[in-house]
């Protein structure tokens, strides 16, 4: 399973994450250990995006509730290129 969707699937159960993501989403998926295109594409906030690089038909995405739940007008910022590091 891909590390994303793990992080999906963390975000419907695990407080601590729910609330790290709410407050600064790139935070939250960067410590989780998404790689960088991985928390690119889920700073884009684009469910046919996130459905496409995870290879699932968007038809399905629906079934992945974290995304529509937790990614509302209460996201405060959306990552750049320049937003990620190389954490070592």
């Amino acid at each position: 399973m891909s590390r994303l969707l793990d992080f999906l699937n963390a975000l419907d159960t695990n407080a601590s994450l729910i609330q790290t993501h709410k407050s600064d989403p790139l935070k939250a998926a960067r410590d989780f250990g998404l790689s960088d295109d991985e928390q690119l594409v889920m700073t884009t906030r684009d469910k046919q995006q996130i459905a496409a690089f995870l290879d699932i038909p968007f038809r399905d995405f629906d079934a992945i509730d974290s995304v529509e739940t937790y990614f509302g007008p209460a996201v405060k910022k959306e990552a750049t290129d320049a937003d990620l590091e190389v954490v070592a």
